[in-house]
């Protein structure tokens, strides 16, 4: 098993560091920052446009894995110029470093613009037709972005949409690396990226492109919330027959092109008096753009209900002016320490009043111990060594958990399948030998009654195993104790059966490096997005890998 690369904390250059080695350009700051490199704004000086250049860190420059994986994103784009597409303009390596030179978007992803939204049905319809048309011009040429997700959704200023990050993306048939099924995103992914690979078409995207739409009409992913989205927000039913269709499991019952999509969410806007929305409620806006949906106005209020309202505030006002008027006189009093009054009650009643005489002079003695007590409380100790105060850990915004356990093991026990197989077969064989050699054992006993006893004991013993996975007990029956040669005969194939076994774990961990690979993808990408407490998780799962070589087989046995 191959050791991971180690992974140090990717530190951006300066944009001036990076001005002597794009000559052509004048980098005007950084974007963003990830575990896969950095992106920069730039003016390309020639053309007097703004351009986006993304690097990837040296240390990865020389590994050929992800140079393939950021060559394939350079290549694939350069083939597609479309509007709903991010166009590539450049490709190379520099300093040691790979990069692109890519349009620049300026506004954000439909992730950061519309998480937990559900935006109105009529700006929908734009957004997911416009990607529709992006993925339709990509799939023409052969080209299959196989990550179709918010965040890798673009929104200009005007709010339109552009398909970018094609890291992931191939040419049609081109061959699937190892450990790529793992790759990906849970809920976004089509069921035969993870299940048949190798035959992955243009369909997964549309698969994708249905949950995305289920998503964006109700804030809520399918797997999260697989009631139709007309139930969810009272969309027009409608779409609850193109998100069906788009998100079938079986490929050839999706919809044949993204256009075909995108024609029949065309046909729920343009149909004559056709409502996209069920309900007057106001849908939360996706972004600052002017186009994006307004909340619906509120219905006039009658004459008699606003005179009830102001009649209402104008009392709320009169309450806080006389707590706040009663606060201001209370608060003129000085603070001090805690009186407690010791004082016994005077039976006698009260003299009568008199003018005031004058004030004698203070006393300068301290006074008698008689009248009010003042108690000071006693003030707490500091301690002396405090513990330092921890800081809470910020919570992954990636599923880890399910990533690991729907996904990159579910993956893995799919392929261990034929292994499995193969030696409960060799199992069966080595019980049926087993119970062969007994039988002949018991044939030897000069009694016929021992030898029917006998025989039917193996016999019962057999069934029992083969009920048991075909697994031959550590000890042979006591039934079969008193003949002559069954204890050297049941340890031999007890040997064979751990033999078996034994193979079967050295298939397994010959699995465990595919299992790290599909790791380690999904730990850049999460750097890229800039979740540490999702990386952590997953490196510990690595490393849980590398130091007992028993963790990854019993995960897939499901020890």
């Amino acid at each position: 098993m191959s050791d991971p690369i180690p992974h140090s904390a990717f530190v951006a250059p300066e944009p001036a560091e990076l001005a002597p080695l794009f000559p052509g350009y004048e980098i005007e700051g950084l974007i963003a920052t990830g575990g896969m490199g950095a992106v920069y704004q730039a003016l390309q000086r020639s053309l007097d446009r703004t351009v986006a250049i993304k690097i990837l860190p040296q240390e990865f420059s020389q590994d050929e894995a992800f140079c393939t994986i950021f060559e394939a994103e350079a290549k694939a784009m350069a083939k597609l110029n479309h509007p709903n597409l991010i166009g590539v303009y450049d490709f190379g390596e520099v300093a040691g470093m790979l990069y692109i030179i890519m349009e620049y978007v300026p506004g954000q992803s439909v992730f950061h613009s519309a998480n937990g939204v559900a935006i109105d049905p009529a700006e929908v319809i734009r957004l997911v037709t416009g990607i529709c048309h992006g993925l339709a011009h990509a799939h023409e040429h052969g080209v299959i972005h196989r990550d179709i997700k918010p965040s890798n959704i673009l929104l200009d200023l005007e709010a339109r949409p552009k398909i970018g990050d094609f890291g992931l993306a191939r040419n049609t048939g081109q061959m699937v690396q190892e450990g790529e099924e793992i790759f990906g995103t849970p809920h976004y992914t089509a069921p035969e990226v993870v299940n048949a690979p190798q035959s992955v078409d243009h369909r997964a995207d549309i698969f994708s492109l249905g949950v995305l739409l289920h998503e964006l009409l109700t804030g809520r992913l399918p797997a999260d919330d697989p009631r139709p989205p007309s139930v969810i927000s009272r969309c027009s039913p409608r779409f609850d027959a193109i998100v069906r269709r788009a998100t079938e499991p079986l490929p050839a019952r999706r919809y044949n092109s993204a256009m075909e999509m995108a024609n029949d969410l065309q046909a729920i806007a343009t149909t004559p008096g056709a409502k996209v929305l069920r309900s007057g409620a106001p849908r939360k806006a996706m972004g600052p753009n002017r186009r994006f949906n307004k909340s619906l106005p509120a219905p006039q209020q009658s004459s008699r209900a606003g005179l009830i309202v102001l009649l209402l505030i104008a009392i709320a006002i009169s309450g806080f002016l006389y707590r706040y008027l009663k606060n201001s006189r209370e608060s003129n009093v000085p603070a001090g320490p805690r009186i407690i009054k010791v004082q016994q009650p005077d039976p006698t009643p009260p003299a009568p009043q008199v003018d005031p005489e004058p004030l004698p002079e203070p006393d300068p003695s301290p006074p008698e111990s008689t009248g009010p007590i003042v108690v000071t409380p006693p003030q707490p100790e500091p301690d002396p060594d405090p513990e330092p105060e921890i800081k809470a850990e910020p919570e992954a915004k990636f599923d880890v958990a399910d990533f690991l356990d729907n996904r990159a093991r579910k993956i893995m026990r799919e392929r261990a399948v034929p292994l499995l197989a193969s030696r409960n077969a060799e199992r069966a064989r080595n019980l049926t030998a087993l119970e062969r050699e007994l039988g002949n054992e018991a044939r030897k006993e000069a009694r016929t009654i021992l030898r029917d006893e006998y025989a039917a004991s193996i016999k019962s013993y057999a069934e029992d195993c083969r009920e048991n996975d075909n697994l031959i007990t550590d000890e042979p029956p006591e039934a079969l104790w008193p003949m002559a040669g069954t204890v050297r005969i049941h340890a031999d194939f007890l040997r064979k059966q751990q033999a078996l076994d034994q193979k079967l774990v050295r298939e397994l961990s010959s699995l465990a490096d595919t299992y790290v690979k599909g790791i380690e993808k999904q730990i850049e990408r999460l750097r890229q997005e800039n979740d540490p407490t999702a990386v952590k998780m997953l490196e510990k799962e690595i490393d849980c890998v590398h130091e007992n070589e028993k963790y990854f087989p019993d995960l897939i046995l499901g020890n």
